[in-house]
């Protein structure tokens, strides 16, 4: 076997990348993950969608299984297996250290997945130090964007053994916008039927406090009090905010926002399709995959200027604006000016959707691959 992946759950995104993988060098390799899911994801796993070869070290979630196990199954499938090149999905696993050292002592080469830059959360010194000890010692990196990039090389990893392969995983950018094209000409009729507004802004995540969402309410109040009351907001998601969400609604009497739940993959599209502008207003966020989703759906987007994806996704007043998501103000402003008409909604959603076109499984999996082979031969001019 050539390369072994190690993963911490199943996810739908990374699920697309090992297909397009396998249908690229015909499956010489194999995914571990630690566990099937975890207690924060709700998304569906179909295991049928897998065209991969895959082992599962723990059923069920990863809060259950115990951390000595994963670490003594991934040894034990390591030896079994004695790949060439291991990956590990970074540094917060104590299996993923393990598969490192298993490398080293085994003279095989190693990868490390960097999905962090170093805005996304508080950076500590001593465990900063920690993971450049860690991470200085990868053949390669493969990080999401260029913030990933720069963070990988502050951890001590040479900028030429760095692949960039945009994005936490790739999209399905055929799905977004086929689904979309398909639902957009009844737009009128879906909204009037679910007693939303004919235009609206639109989030898609979890709610949780690091998604500042109770900034997001306030803007949208305050456009709503100027008097651009044909605007809604669309929050789909659910998460620990949920009711302080909903008692704000209720409370400040806000008028026009629509709170649909949690959606799985191939029902979001609907919600992309109602809507015009997409807001991703972030404090913390590694990536920000619904960004892509929302550029395949031919959306402009609004996006904080602390997510991981804004230096590779938004393109300022071509496909989208950034704004600074500790300032209200910031994003207000952006808002009225979408809502008073001043942009080019359409062409920028157009631009949105080409840009779209870098974020699909086939070109991760090419990153991926080159990335392996990289390590494999150790060619500098292979480096991307």
């Amino acid at each position: 076997m050539k390369t072994l992946f190690f993963q911490n759950i199943i996810a739908p995104y990374k699920t697309l990348l090992f297909n397009a993988l396998a249908r690229k060098d015909g499956g010489s390799f194999l995914v571990v993950y630690l566990a099937e899911t975890a207690g924060n994801r709700e998304w569906k796993i179909d295991k049928e969608e897998i065209e991969f070869p895959y082992e599962v070290i723990s059923e069920g979630r990863e809060e259950d299984a115990g951390r000595w196990k994963s670490v003594s199954k991934a040894w034990n499938l390591l030896e079994r297996h004695t790949p060439e090149v291991v990956v590990v999905g970074g540094y917060n696993y104590a299996a993923f250290w393990v598969a490192h050292a298993w490398a080293k002592i085994r003279k095989r080469k190693s990868l490390i997945i960097v999905e962090s830059h170093y805005l996304d959360r508080t950076r500590r010194s001593i465990r900063e130090r920690m993971k450049r000890a860690f991470v200085s010692r990868f053949d390669a990196a493969l990080v999401d964007g260029t913030r990933h990039r720069d963070y990988a090389v502050s951890l001590g990893m040479p900028p030429e053994r760095v692949f960039i392969k945009f994005g936490t995983g790739p999209i399905d950018v055929g799905m977004y916008d086929r689904e979309v094209a398909r639902i957009r000409p009844g737009k009128a009729a879906h909204c009037r039927s679910l007693g939303i507004p004919p235009k609206n802004f639109l989030y898609v995540g979890r709610f949780s406090v690091e998604k500042n969402l109770m900034a997001l309410l306030r803007a949208f109040g305050r456009l709503r009090k100027d008097g651009f009351r044909e605007w809604g907001l669309i929050m789909v998601g659910d998460g620990p905010q949920r009711r302080d969400i909903e008692r704000f609604v209720r409370e400040g009497g806000l008028e026009g926002v629509f709170l649909p739940g949690f959606k799985q993959r191939r029902e979001v599209p609907l919600y992309y399709a109602l809507s015009d502008v997409f807001i991703l207003p972030s404090l913390s966020e590694p990536w920000g995959l619904v960004v892509v989703e929302a550029m395949a759906s031919g959306l402009p987007v609004l996006v904080s200027d602390r997510c991981g994806c804004f230096p590779d996704a938004v393109r300022e007043g071509v496909n989208g604006f950034s704004f600074d998501p500790n300032r209200d103000r910031s994003l207000s402003e952006k808002m009225k000016d979408i809502a008073m008409g001043r942009h080019d909604l359409a062409g920028m959603g157009a631009r949105s959707r080409e840009m779209a076109a870098a974020f699909t499984p086939e070109k991760a999996a090419e990153v991926y691959a080159r990335a392996v082979e990289f390590a494999l031969k150790g060619d500098p001019c292979m480096s991307h």
